[in-house]
């Protein structure tokens, strides 16, 4: 069964109620709680560029995602030219910054099944990416996480998964040359959860609520 369309809504919903932490982590980077700053991709001019909600374009887009840093990186020896935005002056900066190469692998965050495998990463500017389908605890109903602009995936479609089994490697795949310009200088999992209607999560308060931390 395929994942539902996400709405364009700029909201996220809210978690339903009494659900226990239950996910593993989907990265390599685990810093969420110890170090958040080393958890969230940024770039030098905007800290909240990888933050979910209103966080792009000087606040005028809205990012669905949480777009996770790797822990594990290479310098790919390039200087790539980006434009930052002054937003308190209204001006643009052009810069050339250095890239780097995500090493880091993706993990399911919770038991499920490959509801799509999206492969050719020309067509769509999420990338190579994944959807996975997974049941609340106790409960019938489901949710999906969206693990985008991928490297590679290692499950077919239709098949189940397990929480924290291998499912991919990061990478910094996308239709759009811009996005593939701005992800060589933050690399990043850009990372959503939406409802059975296609309606957003938080997911940085999804992931902050229910992953199953060590202790």
């Amino acid at each position: 069964m395929p994942a539902p369309a996400r709405t364009t809504d700029p909201v996220f919903i809210a978690l339903p109620d009494g659900v226990p932490p239950f996910l593993a982590w989907p990265t390599d980077n685990q810093t969420l709680f110890t170090d958040p700053a080393r958890f969230i991709a940024r770039t030098r001019v905007n800290p909240d560029y990888g933050r979910p909600g209103f966080t792009r374009d000087c606040g005028r887009r809205f990012h669905r995602g949480l777009d996770i840093a790797p822990v594990h990186v290479e310098p790919d020896g390039r200087l790539h030219r980006v434009v930052f935005s002054d937003c308190a002056r209204g001006t643009e900066i052009p810069s050339d910054e250095p890239g780097w190469i995500p090493r880091d692998r993706l993990y399911a965050v919770a038991d499920g099944v490959v509801a799509e495998r999206h492969d050719d990463a020309s067509t769509s500017t999420l990338g190579r990416h994944l959807i996975l389908r997974h049941r609340w605890p106790g409960t019938t109903a489901h949710f999906y996480s969206l693990y985008a602009h991928l490297e590679a995936s290692v499950v077919a479609e239709g098949t189940p998964v397990t929480a924290g089994q291998v499912i991919g490697a990061m990478g910094m795949t996308s239709s759009s040359a811009d996005a593939r310009t701005w992800m060589a200088i933050a690399p990043h999992l850009h990372l959503e959860f939406f409802d059975e209607q296609g309606r957003s999560f938080d997911p940085e308060r999804f992931l902050r609520a229910l992953l199953v931390q060590p202790g």
